[in-house]
């Protein structure tokens, strides 16, 4: 597809196009305009960005004007932290923050974002204008996905494409099922462990146990959960390298740490990311 098949040509209302995506836009109406003016609700109609958590569901407005074709594939880049901090307004600088946490939330848990394309006149620092005027939209059928968030910067790249499988151990931030009780702060010694050493061994292993094969169990963001194990204990001197660390489903890391052939599994560990590393 070309960037040009993606020019809206129609009119369309937002509040149509939030609802077909599946977000539920039954509070429009509860405002003074009532059920008859319900798309031109104030709080709800001139926002960027609108979430459903329970669905999983991210809705982005974009520009088609931004939107680009590059390697490929068909991106757009943005930073709505730097946007917020440029534009002339509050509430625009509220919907640039909130977008920007909505980005940052579909970057974290792999949700993947229905993307409504608008055309028409932008917002310009250099000649004063104020306000952006979308005289067409539509909502893409394709979804969208957050390829990269920068959290210093705030940089974001977007792809037009399903999201690609993300993997995730132990150590990263799961989100917690509401009702879930406090966490409660602990003092003792913490070994760093690398993300990037993690991230790697998760990669390597493609979703499946290095070591019996077992697929990891998918979570309810959709990413591919196994376990990262250092072989030789950091606590016994083991270094945190990708030459001491396996991915392993549950079950085999229990095994690891309280079986009674621990001992026998590092040396086996070993020789199974040796032979996994050369085919990387």
């Amino acid at each position: 597809m070309k960037v040009e098949d993606l020019k809206p040509k129609e009119r369309l209302r937002v509040m149509d196009l939030v609802s077909e995506a599946g977000i539920d836009v039954s509070d429009w109406a509860n405002f003074k305009g009532g059920e008859g003016k319900a798309a031109s609700n104030p709080k709800y109609c001139y926002e960027w960005s609108y979430e459903n958590t329970n669905k999983s569901i991210i809705v982005l407005n974009l520009w088609y004007e931004d939107i680009k074709f590059l390697n490929g594939s068909i991106i757009q880049s943005l930073n709505m932290r730097k946007v917020a901090q440029d534009v002339t307004t509050s509430p625009q600088s509220r919907r640039a923050i909130k977008m920007d946490f909505s980005l940052q939330k579909a970057a974290r848990l792999n949700w993947p974002l229905r993307v409504i394309i608008c055309d028409g006149v932008q917002h310009e620092q250099t000649t004063g204008r104020v306000k952006s005027t979308a005289e067409t939209r539509l909502l893409d059928s394709e979804l969208w996905y957050v390829q990269s968030y920068d959290s210093d910067s705030g940089d974001c790249l977007l792809i037009r494409s399903q999201p690609e499988p993300r993997y995730v151990d132990q150590f990263q931030h799961l989100e917690l099922p509401e009702g879930e009780g406090k966490r409660k702060e602990v003092t003792g010694m913490i070994f760093q462990r690398d993300p990037k050493i993690r991230n790697y061994v998760l990669t390597r292993a493609r979703g499946l146990c290095e070591w019996c094969g077992a697929k990891g169990f998918e979570t309810r963001s959709g990413s591919i959960y196994l376990e990262t194990h250092h072989i030789q204990p950091l606590s016994e001197g083991g270094s945190d390298a990708i030459t001491n660390v396996i991915a392993l489903c549950p079950n085999h890391h229990r095994e690891a740490h309280f079986g009674n052939k621990a001992d026998d599994l590092r040396n086996d560990f070993l020789k199974c990311i040796m032979k996994a590393s050369t085919q990387m």
